[in-house]
């Protein structure tokens, strides 16, 4: 389970989720949210989306991995399945 106060930039883990459809939550010690946003991302680069929803899971997650990596700098902690802010 992720720690909080951790050192990772939320600049990081959104740019990296972005490019590379969830790396950012491997950072943040989400793996199994990790590895099943970049499968999704994957599949979706091939037909009938052509990368279309790819794009929008990646900007999904971007947003997400940038917030979850605010609440570790702000000392809260994260869980493997927690989304957006975690309202604890």
């Amino acid at each position: 389970m992720p720690r909080p106060g951790g050192g990772v930039d939320p600049v990081l883990v959104c740019i990296l989720n972005l490019f590379l459809g969830g790396a950012g939550y491997l950072l943040l010690g989400q793996k199994r949210k990790g590895i099943i946003a970049i499968v999704v991302c994957a599949v979706f680069l091939f037909p009938p989306s052509c990368g279309t929803l790819s794009g929008v899971v990646a900007a999904f997650t971007a947003i997400d991995g940038y917030l979850q990596a605010q609440q570790l700098q702000e000392g809260k902690s994260i869980d493997q399945w927690t989304w957006f802010r975690n309202h604890r």
